[in-house]
């Protein structure tokens, strides 16, 4: 019995739209993923750099004090230290680029690291009839 080609069409159809509606969905949750990593780096290079800033704060917080004290006059130590703060400035300044380019290097990294775990485990799967001859068999 050979069927309707109305009928044939709307199944056609009906499996084109099914077919969009997954690949739709597919990409709405890889860019979940992807915004979830990218926040997840973020948050945790935050993390870091905050715990950094009070560290380094610190550090220079007893050195201006050991510097005042080996001085002989703490308002000098403190000055010294401020100095040397803004040199440490001038060095971030002048190595922009390279600093930028670090993150942004960083932060693509990351967002492909997912492309290259998704593409070792579909390698890694057996292969299908539908895989292999490009249709499903019937």
């Amino acid at each position: 019995m050979e069927k309707d080609p109305d009928k044939i069409i709307q199944e056609l159809r009906e499996d084109v739209s099914a077919f969009v509606e997954l690949k739709l969905e597919l990409l709405k949750l890889n860019t979940y993923e992807r915004t979830g990593k990218v926040i997840a780096v973020l948050s945790y290079g935050l993390v870091l750099l905050f715990l950094a800033f009070f560290a380094i704060l610190f550090i220079f917080l007893a050195l201006g004090f050991f510097l005042g004290e080996w001085i002989g006059f703490t308002g000098a130590g403190f000055a010294l230290v401020a100095v040397l703060y803004l040199l440490l400035m001038g060095l971030i300044i002048r190595n922009r680029e390279i600093i930028t380019t670090k993150v942004l290097n960083e932060v693509i990294t990351t967002l492909l690291s997912n492309d290259e775990k998704r593409n070792e485990t579909t390698n890694d799967e057996p292969a299908t009839d539908a895989d292999t001859a490009g249709t499903v068999a019937s």
